[in-house]
């Protein structure tokens, strides 16, 4: 009891530090509703899964969603990796349409040119008169070079304020650039990597409200990312707690592509790895819990909380054991491309859960279209706005129904003495979901390489109605009564993953 009081009393310090920013309210008159033009806070958490109960320890949030808005619950990634996935969300762009074709960039990605940063959200957000911040994990280092030199730093266009990690996978001393010069963190609590973001959050939209400026703050923490850190004062949290042993869980998927079917079986000490991986990614996504809740009363107490969108999603989903593979993402399943999007504000319906199809190409445009701005042509995505704003009458339902994965493998990648990246696994597909059908299709290649899916034909495919095997446990793409399906969806996919602009907004 004496170690859970400790405890709570250091997350309400947590809290204390966080709201400390909004001391002066008393002495603020509130912006008038409905003639500013409404704010946007965009959560982005990293490797968040949600078929693997990743919301559960985000409790507030979780509570505040259900409560003030509504959810998408077909939002999936077009790529279940960090980097082009960011890439995918900040640009609305696929993936092929920035891919290198020499073995550089940020997992596959050209991101460091004129023509990737000067068309990304931040840009088209201060056309609409937004001041504009972003904190924490833009893109992977292979895609911060620019944004980290030790001389001439620069910030990416279009954000006035700029708090970014220049590297992964450390929760203290990590190094930021800040406003064009950088920083270094420490060891103490203080310098916990979640906490800098959030509250280098709050002091921006505390300073944004105060100025009478409408802001769109990018919050994008690095949990619950491994090594999946947790802050001093959850490092005891969901003792006993281990990751869900799902149907799929140490299951040897033997007529699945070659990364997937060549895993040994799961060692007991593996699991008990995987568990205690598990436990650390809910114990890190505690403080994102704490940043929600501090926007949200620092926004409620301003006056701001009804003229603000929030947005909560994650980069890709993971996973803990499925297939035998202990960790990590880069598979075309479930798990590792469909992810959390909630969304609240002005005009979203209460309580609502959207069926339609959308994914993270689409979030951009729909961030430019909610503030009143025209999406550009040659982005790829399509805005949901209508969706979310329930008229149904402005949209087809087959606009909605389909998504595109593409995936370029990283080489040979190790965790838990298991290879979850390598040969035979760069692959494209696409995910069906509609009234009559719930599938995905997927051609794998057998190169490492960067191609554009048209010089090779594939090696392996794999077939999955999900209305009869929900975990995609079998198979299903020499069963006879899919083919015709299969061949619609084999044709699709090959024009979108060379699609570009207009042509990507084919049915």
């Amino acid at each position: 009891h004496v170690i859970n009081l400790m405890i709570m009393m250091l997350a309400l310090d947590l809290l204390v530090c966080l709201l400390g920013l909004t001391a002066a309210l008393n002495d603020y008159v509130p912006l008038q509703k409905g003639i500013n033009s409404p704010n946007i806070v965009l959560l982005l958490n990293d490797d968040q899964d949600l078929l693997f109960g990743g919301e559960t320890p985000m409790s507030f949030s979780v509570d505040f969603f259900k409560q003030r808005g509504s959810s998408l619950s077909n939002f999936f990634v077009n790529t279940p990796v960090c980097c082009p996935s960011r890439a995918a969300l900040i640009s609305g762009r696929y993936p092929h349409n920035y891919l290198s074709t020499d073995g550089s960039g940020c997992m596959h990605m050209n991101v460091s040119n004129d023509d990737f940063q000067k068309r990304t959200i931040g840009v088209y957000m201060k056309e609409q008169g937004y001041t504009t911040g972003m904190f924490g994990k833009l893109l992977n280092p292979e895609g911060m070079i620019d944004f980290c030199k030790s001389e001439n730093a620069k910030q990416l266009p279009g954000f006035d304020t700029w708090f970014a990690m220049c590297n992964d996978n450390r929760y203290f001393q990590n190094l930021f650039s800040v406003n064009g010069e950088l920083w270094k963190s420490g060891i103490t609590s203080e310098d916990y990597l979640t906490s800098l973001i959030g509250n280098n959050s709050l002091k921006f939209i505390e300073n944004s409200v105060k100025a009478k400026k409408p802001f769109f703050a990018y919050v994008a923490p690095h949990a619950p990312h491994a090594p999946s850190t947790p802050a001093p004062w959850y490092q005891n949290e969901f003792e006993g707690r281990t990751a869900p042993r799902t149907p799929h869980y140490n299951y040897s998927a033997t007529d699945h592509h070659y990364i997937v079917r060549s895993q040994a079986y799961l060692t007991s000490m593996i699991a008990a790895d995987i568990d205690e991986e598990f436990r650390n990614r809910w114990r890190s996504i505690l403080s994102v819990d704490d940043i929600m809740r501090g926007i949200v009363q620092l926004l409620d107490q301003y006056g701001q909380l009804e003229n603000t969108y929030f947005i909560w999603t994650s980069d890709h989903g993971y996973q803990l054991g499925q297939f035998n593979i202990p960790c990590c993402k880069l598979q075309p399943y479930e798990h590792d491309i469909r992810v959390t999007l909630r969304i609240a504000g002005p005009g979203i319906p209460k309580g609502v859960e959207f069926k339609e199809v959308v994914s993270m190409v689409d979030m951009a445009p729909t961030l430019i279209d909610l503030v009143g701005g025209t999406p550009p042509e040659d982005m790829d995505g399509i805005s949901f706005k209508d969706v979310i704003k329930n008229t149904t009458d402005k949209f087809k339902a087959s606009e909605f129904s389909k998504s595109i994965i593409e995936y370029w493998s990283l080489g040979h990648v190790y965790r838990y003495e298991h290879y979850i990246d390598g040969t035979n696994n760069t692959f494209i597909g696409v995910r069906l979901l509609n009234d009559t059908h719930n599938m995905v299709y997927v051609e794998f290649y057998p190169n490492e390489i960067e191609h554009t899916f048209r010089e090779y034909t594939p090696s392996e495919y794999e077939f999955y109605d999900l209305n009869v095997d929900p975990l995609q446990m079998k198979n299903a793409f020499h069963d006879s009564r899919y083919q015709k399906v299969i061949e619609e969806l084999h044709s699709y996919l090959h024009r979108q993953v060379v699609c570009s602009g207009k042509t990507c907004k084919q049915t």
